[in-house]
């Protein structure tokens, strides 16, 4: 490769059209480019120090891509294995910077579960930890009951604030501590260094720790009967805030729910597991937290209604149909807690119900149980087969959506029937369509996924329709202004690192317009606009732009996974 040299002709300018990974391409590992609006010639791999050529090659194509209904071309530079910084250069233009480095997962995944800390509610967040982003306690307030408003529970604090609002939901809770719990159980210290919290060098791994202050909040969260409440917030959303000075007399804590109380019960079923051998007494309170949950789910999942909140409560709803994925979930973690075959046979009715049984998510998670079950040490063998057959089915789904995709990602196109997967969130679809690969990947010690997971990250990370890397603080083309709260409102030019936005969303009702009398959209055609294109880095498009927990979690749960192979 010595003496290439980029023509004197080819462009200078930044093109979004020429997509690369601007975080993890690894050395050792493939490494490919994506570019739209190409024209053939020779591509160009350049050293960003020395502007110096290092590798070049023909990019291949064209690949029709079916989300966007495009040709592109790709361009593999694997040979390249030297740490450093580079950028593409075509004839028409230049790519954004990207890394290749020896373990490009470790700081990223540390960083997405940093990003909860900053997300605690309750509690200040100092300067030693929290550096720019520090600010006071915030919202401990006494919180009456919705239903019972003559009911005022004194301390619901703690907990995360779920996203860019800073309301506490248990739903979105419930995916988020599987993740975390999950991702420490199976990939070990893949995602266990010390992040730097309040806790760290207590003999606890972090990610324990900081899923530990949000299962802490959770308890407070159950009523006697065993039920579990929805979600507490203020009545309405914060205005133009930061946590600390969103002050109220009363929050409001919004009724019971099937959805909230059988994910609740898998997630202390899971705690108990995972922190008996840290804190023996506080996970048999957790036990017994889960067995309650349980008991009231299933005396009362008949009458499951979708969540609908109570006036004057107007904040996130987490509303869900279907309850029966929850249940399923909280029977497999009390039989993989206990051993005790009655939950085994809960588990086994409720698998005959219709819901999906391959789906991860804070509305859908049926995934979760069905993992489980299959790291059940006592399983029934029929069923096991059943649950595991089902699972590998949809990684497979999953997997020829990858290879039939332009930018190789598993995210489902749009169709003449099926909307696809570029709805709010996207980038959460994209992770927890990964995770079955993963199950099977653990549970068959496969590595046939692994291409398919590495390449949807690279997605996230700019390999994308706008080179747009969607996680804070990395990339040379990162979200800049994430719908966030403390981002927004700080003062601090840089929002808070490790936070993941939702990604493009192509549904025409939630297109961004106008908002507070601003028009983020001016001058874009929306209705030309393909389905990954539909993205704005803009703090008010909330449909788009807004952050999550349960999205950061499935994020790092499957960085965890790709760094734990790093070997």
């Amino acid at each position: 490769m010595a003496n290439i040299t980029v023509p004197a002709d080819y462009s200078k300018e930044l093109k979004t059209e020429i997509a690369v990974d601007q975080v993890t391409y690894k050395v050792g590992g493939n490494k490919m480019a994506v570019l739209r609006d190409f024209s053939g010639g020779v591509c160009y791999v350049v050293d960003a120090k020395t502007n110096e050529a290092v590798f070049s090659g023909e990019a291949t194509g064209p690949i029709f891509d079916p989300a966007n209904k495009i040709e592109v071309y790709h361009f593999d530079f694997t040979p390249v294995n030297e740490c450093g910084e580079y950028y593409i250069a075509a004839s028409y233009g230049i790519s954004y910077n990207f890394s290749v480095s020896v373990s490009p997962y470790r700081e990223l995944t540390n960083a997405m579960v940093k990003a909860l800390y900053f997300q605690r509610c309750g509690m200040a967040l100092e300067e030693k930890y929290a550096g720019e982003y520090a600010h006071p306690e915030c919202h401990n307030f006494p919180a009456y009951l919705l239903d019972d408003p003559d009911t005022v529970i004194e301390d619901v604090s703690g907990g995360w604030h779920d996203a860019g609002d800073y309301g506490k939901y248990i739903t979105p809770a419930n995916q988020t501590v599987f993740n975390m719990m999950y991702a420490y159980e199976l990939f070990g210290d893949a995602v266990g260094d010390q992040l730097n919290i309040p806790e760290s060098g207590n003999g606890l791994p972090d990610i324990l720790n900081e899923c530990k202050y949000e299962l802490d909040w959770m308890l407070k969260m159950q009523a006697e009967n065993g039920g579990v409440y929805h979600k507490v917030s203020t009545e309405q959303f914060a205005g133009n805030q930061l946590p600390h000075e969103d002050i109220v007399e009363l929050q409001c804590i919004s009724p019971i729910t099937i959805t909230a109380t059988g994910g609740f019960a898998a997630a202390m079923a899971a705690a108990y597991r995972n922190y008996k051998k840290f804190y023996p007494e506080w996970s048999d309170k957790c036990l017994d937290a889960a067995k309650r949950a349980l008991d009231y789910a299933l005396a009362n999942y008949k009458d499951h209604k979708e969540f609908k909140n109570v006036p004057p409560c107007v904040t996130g709803g987490y509303g869900d149909l279907c309850c029966l994925d929850e249940i399923y979930w909280g029977a497999a973690e009390l039989f993989r807690a206990t051993g005790d075959k009655k939950y085994e046979d809960i588990f086994r009715e409720f698998h005959s119900m219709k819901f999906s049984k391959t789906a991860f998510g804070a509305y859908h998670q049926g995934g979760h149980g069905s993992l489980c079950y299959l790291l059940c040490d006592n399983a029934d063998p029929e069923l096991y087969s059943v649950v595991k057959a089902e699972v590998i089915a949809d990684a497979d789904k999953s997997l020829e959506i990858y290879e039939n995709d332009g930018y190789n990602v598993c995210l489902a196109p749009p169709t003449e029937t099926e909307e696809g997967d570029y709805y709010w969130g996207s980038n959460a679809a994209l992770t927890n369509s990964l995770a079955n690969m993963v199950t099977v990947a653990v549970v068959d010690k496969t590595d046939k996924y692994d291409e398919a997971i590495a390449d949807s990250i690279s997605y996230l990370m700019g390999r994308n329709y706008i080179s747009k890397c969607y996680v804070t603080g990395f990339g040379s083309n990162p979200v800049m202004n994430p719908h966030h709260r403390p981002s927004m409102f700080d003062g601090v030019d840089a929002p808070v690192p490790g936070l993941i936005a939702g990604g493009p969303n192509d549904r025409k009702w939630q297109r961004p317009t106008c908002v507070k009398g601003v028009k983020q959209s001016e001058g874009i055609d929306w209705d030309a606009m393909p389905p990954a294109g539909c993205y704005i880095d803009w703090e008010w498009n909330w449909t788009a732009n807004e952050i999550t927990i349960y999205w950061n979690s499935s994020c790092f749960y499957i960085t965890g996974y790709l760094n734990s192979k790093n070997k």
